[in-house]
């Protein structure tokens, strides 16, 4: 996932045989897997191992780890022994758990939680920024940054440069904030600095009459023209 830019499917399916087709007939024009905590939930880690067979993406475990370091250890052990990528840990949790995560996710590919999109969400930009910089001196492979926050993006990117990889939730949902709809276009975030956007709803449940495939297809068309490239 270094180097490269492109999307990210957030697969918050619960059934089991959608959750398979959807993602087969996605998967030419997306990067990675996002696994929620929902759909681990349900199917235990072995979904982690379907995924990949079926699709043979990365699969990033969005784990949002919150725990002391003995406990979120032996959670990243599972989730490594399962064939994880990569995994998402709060910022919350502090350099302890963060690095104790670390030792069990190959090519240090911990992603640090740091803010919410919605605008309930009670982290501070302060404290975001502590987040970053745990992620920057732990060696981290990158950090997550609301994809409905365009301006915090561009400034977290100026910050760290390109020493993390940025990904992007909430990209191409629709949210309320203060009591307004917030809706962000497939390519914004990465425009802004972002090297992944997360993209979930807007393509399995589209709210137009496209399929997924085509929703899919749109959103990978709209980010190669952010990056200057014709050819999809």
């Amino acid at each position: 996932m270094r180097n490269k830019k492109g999307i990210i499917f957030a697969a918050d399916i619960i059934e089991k045989s959608t959750l398979f087709e959807i993602t087969q007939e996605v998967s030419p024009y997306i990067d990675a897997i996002k696994v929620g905590n929902i759909v681990l939930y349900t199917h235990g880690w072995e979904i982690i191992t379907d995924l990949k067979r079926l699709t043979a993406l990365p699969v990033i475990a969005d784990l949002k780890l919150m725990d002391i370091p003995e406990i979120a250890e032996r959670i990243a052990k599972s989730a490594a022994e399962a064939g994880v990528d990569g995994i998402i840990v709060c910022g919350t949790a502090g350099s302890d758990t963060i690095a104790a995560c670390m030792r069990f996710i190959k090519d240090n590919m911990v992603f640090v939680f740091t803010e919410f999109t919605h605008c309930g969400g009670l982290i501070k930009r302060k404290m975001a920024d502590d987040y970053i910089e745990i992620a920057q001196i732990l060696g981290c492979a990158g950090i997550q940054v609301p994809g409905t926050k365009e301006n915090r993006i561009r400034r977290v990117r100026k910050r760290v440069g390109n020493d993390l990889i940025i990904i992007c939730c909430g990209v191409g949902s629709q949210n309320y904030c203060d009591r307004k709809k917030v809706k962000t276009s497939f390519g914004s975030a990465i425009a802004a600095g972002a090297d992944y956007e997360i993209i979930g709803r807007a393509i399995y449940s589209p709210t137009t009459s496209v399929t997924p495939r085509e929703a899919a297809m749109l959103a990978k068309k709209k980010i190669l023209e952010v990056l200057g490239e014709k050819n999809y």
